[in-house]
This record gives structure tokens, C-alpha cells and sequence, in this order.
């Protein structure tokens, strides 16, 4: 039989994952000036949109204005972390790619308490938009409940592999002072097979994009969504060029 205090580290380490991956997370709803032309015969498409560590999703009203005039709902998270802080002095991935499943399960939950208050709107085919962080969980929701998910735009999320799939259509946004980690961006390769969109815009910085960053991201980080999802219930997910903004 195993000590007891030989135990005591693995029981730690799971009472403490529980409250993370056990706690509801907090939405705001942003409907549509349009939503009188959304119907159930014709729904109109819905963005859950994941703030990055430190963020909330009220610091990306910008993306939500561009989303909201395409005739999208936007459930936007309130966090992305679920209250869990990032121990700076250990290994930030894992830390990382904990909070994302724990998010993951958390945006799956809060889709399925929000949808039937509005079901003029297409909660079976998700557009996904994250910043960091939140476009880590938001690769993770996508990997743990791909029949859901149509579209994964992220905002230079590092920590968690990007979809490959043809069923899972990803737009990357790029930040200059940073760097993913290995096999999380799609390969050359890849990115022609699966359509994918990356898409670097050189003299950013990845804290930036969000309201407080410069008017030329902003400009072009809403130009490259709006590129990639247009039409709205048909998006052709076009790329958008690389930008410079130095």
C-alpha cells in the first residue's frame, strides 16, 4: 500500500485543479443591430469570443463591433482563466494548457445554457476568436468538440496546437515579439492542404491587440477577420496579406 504522505502531493495537486476546472464562467451576450433578420429557418452565426491572461472580453470591443455588424452574436468570456493565476517561476506551457481544457469545458457549458435564450442563432456551427490565452482554449474547445466548431481565429495564441482539419477553418493573426511553441502553428505544407490563414503583422506586439493597442492594429486585426468571414453565413475564409505597422 502506498504512504499516505507519498499521496499527498498527487491529492494537493488535484483539490487544487478542481476549482479551476469546476468553476462557471462569467459571458456577456452582444446581439446584432440586425437581429430581426435572424430567424430559426435562417439563423444567424454566433462568436464566442476568449480574452487572453490578464483580459477580459469587454477589452475587445473592437472585434466584437466588427463581429456584431457581420450579424453575429458574440459571447464574449468575461476570463479566460477561471480565476487560476500563472506561477511565473515554473514552466508557463503546462500552466497554459490546463487552463485552456479547463476553459474548454467551460465555454461548452456556457454555449448550452445561453443557446436556447436565443435560438435565432446557429449554436451548432461556433466561430471561435481568442486572444493568447483565450485562443489557446479556444484551439482546445475546438479539439475537444470539433463537430461544433466552423471557425478558430486566433490572435497569436502560442501554448495549443492550431486545428488541422478541413472541417475547422483557422485564421492566425501574428504578433512580432513573440513565438509559438513547436507544432502549434500548421506547417507550409499543411496550411495549403487545410486552407489555413497566417497572417503576420510585422511591429506588433502580442499584448497589444486588444482596445489599448494602436488604431493600425486594430484597423488591421478587424480588416483580416473581415476578410476571412465574409459573407457572414457563407464565409469564403480568404487571407488577408501580412501587414507592417512599423
Amino acid at each position: 500500500m502506498q504512504h499516505p504522505m507519498r499521496r499527498l502531493p498527487a491529492l494537493l495537486a488535484m483539490l487544487c485543479a478542481m476549482p479551476m476546472a469546476l468553476a462557471a464562467v462569467q459571458v456577456d451576450i452582444h446581439t446584432p443591430a440586425a437581429i430581426d433578420a435572424c430567424t430559426v429557418a435562417n439563423p444567424c452565426p454566433v462568436a464566442v469570443l476568449s480574452p487572453g491572461y490578464g483580459f477580459a472580453g469587454a477589452d475587445y470591443a473592437f472585434v466584437t463591433r466588427q463581429l456584431n455588424g457581420m450579424g453575429y452574436l458574440v459571447m464574449a468570456l468575461r476570463d479566460s482563466a477561471g480565476g487560476a493565476q500563472l506561477d511565473r517561476n515554473a514552466p508557463i506551457a503546462p500552466q497554459v494548457q490546463s487552463m485552456a481544457r479547463a476553459t474548454s469545458t467551460s465555454i461548452a457549458a456556457a454555449v448550452d445554457a445561453t443557446a436556447p435564450r436565443f435560438p435565432q442563432f446557429d449554436w451548432r456551427r461556433l466561430v471561435l476568436v481568442g486572444h493568447s490565452l483565450g485562443g489557446d482554449s479556444s484551439a482546445q474547445f475546438a479539439a475537444d468538440y470539433p463537430a461544433r466548431v466552423t471557425a478558430l481565429i486566433s490572435l497569436d495564441s502560442r501554448r495549443v496546437a492550431l486545428p488541422r482539419t478541413a472541417g475547422i477553418r483557422v485564421l492566425t493573426i501574428r504578433a512580432s515579439d513573440t513565438a509559438a511553441d513547436a507544432g502549434i502553428l500548421p506547417d507550409e505544407q499543411e496550411r495549403r492542404r487545410f486552407g489555413t490563414c497566417v497572417v503576420h503583422f510585422h511591429g506588433a506586439r502580442h499584448n497589444d491587440m486588444q482596445d489599448a493597442g494602436s488604431e493600425a492594429l486594430k484597423t488591421g486585426i478587424v480588416s483580416a477577420i473581415g476578410t476571412f468571414l465574409s459573407p457572414a453565413r457563407q464565409p469564403a475564409y480568404a487571407c488577408a496579406p501580412d501587414a507592417r505597422l512599423d
